[in-house]
């Protein structure tokens, strides 16, 4: 390996060093700089503490007040948060999705029905469940939450009451934990407090909190049930129905995590007495949030045990080549790295954390936390093998943060006998001189990425006098944040995907040729909205690109799939639907061909289809073939029983030299005025094919 590339590795795995790049990182070092004063000098921590009297740090009996003034500090951190970094609102993909998820289910939707042509209103993370079904690839739990912040008008404000919540809970879980290890009450209090001040000082956590992600929920869940299930073997068996409810919301919120920790809840209650009846009560308290996720499954994908995450997962991203251990291996260390960097903004105070067991401490909890930390991370092996998700597992893993955090401040407690209090002090100032230094330039980069604001910021539209009509999005996340679905375009502002072809002027012409409008982001200087309409055509002819059909309605486990950029090549807007097969057999994907309503009296209407196609030149063999109903009977794949054979097939070779876009021959098919919908199966085998657009031709 040449010099500058090990250079280039380490600096990698340093992440970014630089001076306080804004001002929370300025004030952070301040803080930073005034805690270790108070840490070094004789006394520093008690007239720390009789400064910070409000929160009842001198006194250790005071603990309403500690964890009031804790929580609400919190709070606000997770507020400012929104405020600095986010710039008001949901930032990521995954929270505009869970977004559009949560405004569905405040109005008691687990799933939606969307308009003609569904294309206008489908986007990532959002799958089609045939025939006109709209659903959120995600799991119902966090969104349940999130919909009741909906129906009080403040949904931004459910991180920030996680963050204050998170904060007593990983006391509770720290406290137990120490107490589980043979610490005196007093002792066992202050590691409690140890790990609450860790809570707050984590950025990560701010950021979690801040966003409207179900990762900080999940970690809430996590400790609030091994709290209950700790506390149940010392007080009252009737916790483990606190402990079972817990991950009841765990299996409705992050399935992944819920099975660690049910199996830690079960480990405890089976060493105990009684170790049937709690194991039972716990099962019986979990039996709500299974069952939510059955229901959500069943409204969504028609099937209780198939979710709409696989169910999208299978449509997008079918399985593949896995990765080599080498490349998943790094993949793995550096989302390693920046958990560690996430727990405590500083990556070497994670080691606290295996204090515990490199002094053997005898405790149970200790090594159930331990357990359920790496079990958790386990559950997630894929999104951790995957280089390209690296960074989206460390956010996956903030379930774990309470018990890294409850596991630091036992280790701190277990190495310093004495000044438990100025040891602390000292490990809060590296927390914050961590951040200042070190990882607040991720999160500056975070804020500046993108646009540097949300996709969707409802002030424009207040200003720009839009009150109902329909308002067209370039981009799928500031769709996913407007959009309503209780909303249509006659009582108020109608939220659709622009896909730029026939889709939008159908849609147009269904509704009556409402009031449009286009939603613009311009970069740093600001978004707008300005009058828009698609443009214009007969009625007896209309071109439907393949790829504003993605994602696909479903696609086969072999091969791959995907939209294919072609810049300047003879493509409707550079672009078509690519499938490519492979040794274990053809590749394949459904896609929504949409049916324009007759405008006369006709109950049905013949058209000429006539597919364009992309040969690539790979001696590939496509064919696309036509369905008139949905043929499918289950999410596999399985093809129904009785007449659903195709109504217009046709095949083709990819044989040409060089990209080339050719019209297929058309075919006559009779579509039935009732019918909003045909279905295309595009499959190719022994290369590449691309399917770049159907064309329907009135006849």
């Amino acid at each position: 390996m040449s010099p500058s590339l090990s250079a280039s590795a380490a600096a990698s795995w340093l992440g970014t060093w630089s001076k306080p790049p804004d001002r929370p990182a300025q004030i952070a070092l301040a803080i930073a700089v005034a805690l270790a004063l108070f840490a070094i000098a004789p006394g520093g921590t008690e007239r720390l503490a009789s400064a910070l009297d409000f929160a009842g740090l001198a006194d250790l009996s005071q603990k309403r007040r500690f964890l009031l003034v804790t929580s609400f500090t919190t709070a606000f951190l997770s507020l400012a948060y929104v405020a600095i970094y986010l710039r008001g609102g949901p930032r990521a993909a995954e929270a505009t999705t869970f977004w559009l998820q949560a405004r569905a289910l405040s109005h008691g939707s687990l799933s939606w029905v969307a308009p003609d042509p569904t294309a206008n209103f489908r986007a990532a993370q959002v799958i089609l469940v045939p025939p006109d079904r709209l659903t959120a690839a995600e799991p119902p739990g966090f969104a349940f939450l999130l919909a009741a912040t909906f129906l009080v008008g403040a949904p931004m404000l459910i991180g920030p009451a996680i963050a204050a919540a998170l904060v007593a809970a990983t006391w509770a879980l720290a406290r137990e934990i120490a107490v589980d290890a043979g610490l005196p009450d007093a002792r066992a209090e202050a590691v409690a407090r140890t790990a609450a001040g860790l809570s707050v000082v984590s950025v990560t956590l701010r950021y979690l909190t801040a966003e409207t992600v179900p990762h900080a929920a999940a970690g809430l869940a996590v400790a609030l049930a091994l709290t209950s299930a700790l506390r149940a073997g010392r007080t009252s068996r009737r916790l483990y129905s606190g402990a079972g409810g817990a991950v009841g919301f765990l299996v409705a919120t992050d399935p992944a995590a819920s099975l660690a920790a049910g199996v830690a809840v079960v480990w405890i209650a089976a060493r105990r007495p009684q170790a049937v009846r709690s194991i039972a009560r716990a099962g019986i308290a979990a039996t709500p949030g299974v069952l939510l996720l059955l229901i959500a499954n069943r409204a969504a994908t028609g099937h209780a045990f198939t979710s709409a995450a696989s169910l999208y997962a299978s449509a997008i991203a079918p399985a593949g080549d896995t990765a080599s251990f080498r490349h998943a291996a790094a993949a793995v260390l550096r989302c390693v790295r920046l958990h560690a960097a996430d727990v405590a903004n500083l990556e070497p105070l994670l080691l606290l954390a295996v204090i515990p067991f490199w002094r053997r401490v005898s405790s149970h909890g200790t090594l159930v936390a331990a357990l359920t930390v790496l079990g958790g991370a386990a559950m997630h092996h894929r999104l951790l093998a995957d280089p390209q998700a690296a960074g989206a597992a460390a956010g996956a893993l903030g379930q774990a943060l309470p018990i890294e955090h409850a596991l630091m401040a036992l280790g701190l407690g277990l190495a310093i006998r004495g000044a438990l209090g100025r040891a602390a002090t000292g490990v809060f100032a590296l927390a914050a001189a961590g951040f200042a230094l070190h990882t607040s330039s991720d999160h500056l980069r975070r804020a500046n990425e993108d646009l540097g604001r949300p996709r969707y910021e409802s002030d424009v539209v207040r200003e720009a006098n839009v009150t109902h009509g329909l308002l067209f999005f370039d981009d799928d996340l500031g769709y996913a944040l407007a959009y309503d679905p209780a909303t249509p375009a006659s009582h108020g502002v109608e939220a659709v995907r622009m896909r730029g072809d026939d889709h939008d002027r159908l849609l147009f012409d269904a509704l009556g040729h409402p009031p449009s409008h286009r939603y613009s982001t311009s970069g740093p200087e600001g978004s707008a909205v300005t009058f828009w309409t698609p443009g214009g055509g007969s009625n007896d002819f209309w071109r439907f690109e393949a790829e504003s059909e993605w994602p696909p309605v479903r696609q086969s486990p072999t091969g791959s799939a995907s939209v294919e950029e072609l810049p300047g090549a003879c493509a409707f807007g550079g672009r078509v639907v690519a499938v490519t097969g492979s040794a274990a057999g053809p590749a394949s994907v459904w896609l929504e061909l949409p049916a324009p309503r007759e405008p006369t009296l006709s109950p049905t209407r013949s058209w000429t289809v006539i597919p364009r196609v992309l040969q690539h030149g790979t001696a590939g063999a496509g064919t696309l073939t036509l369905y008139l109903t949905w043929p499918l009977t289950s999410p596999s794949g399985s093809m129904g029983e009785g007449p659903v054979g195709p109504a217009a097939q046709w095949t083709w070779s990819d044989a040409v030299n060089r990209p080339t876009c050719i019209e297929l021959s058309g075919q006559t098919v009779t579509l039935s005025d009732g019918s909003s919908r045909a279905w295309l199966r595009l499959e190719g085998a022994d290369g590449r094919v691309g399917l770049d657009a159907i064309s329907l031709r009135a006849r």
